[in-house]
């Protein structure tokens, strides 16, 4: 028995070890080619040429270097290593939204956590750049942010890792699966909450092996959470607003800002609804949401060592760190 628990982490040791090149290469291939975009859009500059404040620039350097290079380079790296196959099994329409909706109370607290720390590490200085190029509106943007990028990561983040580490435990694999998630977002802002949704991601691709779900919880998030706020605001008045004083309001105002506040409180009505019904979904199905055994599950002493002491993930940490004190 020891021998084979013995043989069991080796063969976890060069998983995670794999794992780990494959991220790294992945982390800092995209963060390389992105500086020199920035390098470009610099002499561009100084020729008069000015690419760095242009939308479809920006979204070129962010997102080509990861679709385009990261994700096949990444792909190619793992494309040797064994894959554990499972028979795939459907969510069920009732479990799939109570776990979605287990999701906003994970994103609340997480921007709540994410934000204050940002702001307390930075003095106050620290800006949410993901924000900042969805609130400008690009249809690209918004098409990457809500369609594309949860494709892509979840291929990458679920289906990828977990189809190569799950058999080590689903516990160690959806934290796993979570933290490196997490950590490539590259931003204190996002960090906490990733995390806590790639939590649930990974445990419904684990009960499912289907990627779709995941996907599609991604996508309905990620909508959520660019589209509707944008839409919202641009329903305000901000320039009435901003020079709205209580003692000349007169019916001609109230008629030009009542109904984008109106959608406003509706909007933040909802959002609270939303994070109460999740957390009280999550607190009923606390016990119901359970982690089955799997065949070479690793003995808990040592466990984090197996998983994490490789060169390739201490690297990927180091570039997402790197990256992460930068955005502050």
């Amino acid at each position: 028995m020891e021998e084979e628990n013995l043989v069991s982490v080796e063969k976890a040791k060069s998983c995670f070890g794999r794992l780990g090149w494959a991220l790294c290469a992945y982390a800092m291939v995209i963060v390389v080619l992105q500086l020199v975009a920035v390098a470009i859009g610099g002499v561009l500059l100084a020729m008069g040429v000015n690419v760095l404040e242009n939308a479809w620039f920006l979204w070129a350097a962010s997102f080509i270097p990861q679709y385009l290079v990261g994700v096949p380079l990444f792909l190619l790296i793992l494309r040797k290593m064994p894959v554990v196959e499972q028979s795939q099994t459907k969510l069920g329409g009732g479990k799939f939204w109570a776990l979605l909706l287990m999701c906003f109370p994970v994103m609340f607290i997480g921007n709540l956590v994410g934000t204050f720390l940002s702001g307390l590490l930075s003095g106050g200085t620290a800006q949410n750049g993901v924000e900042a190029m969805v609130s400008g509106g690009n249809p690209l943007i918004l098409f990457t942010v809500v369609i594309l990028a949860p494709l892509v990561e979840e291929l990458v983040f679920r289906k990828q890792l977990l189809d190569r580490c799950a058999q080590y435990g689903e516990k160690t694999a959806m934290v796993f699966s979570a933290l490196t998630f997490a950590l490539f977002h590259m931003n204190l802002f996002q960090f906490f909450y990733a995390f806590g949704m790639g939590l649930i991601f990974a445990y419904v691709y684990l009960r499912t092996r289907r990627l779709r779900y995941p996907v599609l919880m991604h996508m309905i998030i990620n909508f959520m959470g660019s589209v509707v706020p944008l839409w919202v605001v641009s329903n305000l008045d901000l320039d009435a607003l901003s020079n709205l004083n209580p003692q000349n309001l007169d019916q001609e105002m109230l008629a030009a800002i009542l109904p984008g506040l109106l959608i406003y409180l509706a909007y933040v009505v909802v959002q609270l609804v939303l994070v109460i019904a999740g957390l009280v979904i999550g607190i009923v199905m606390r016990k119901s949401l359970t982690l089955r055994p799997t065949p070479e599950e690793l003995p808990r002493e040592g466990r984090v060592k197996t998983v994490y002491a490789n060169v390739g993930f201490i690297l990927f940490v180091v570039v997402c760190v790197v990256v992460f004190s930068f955005n502050l």
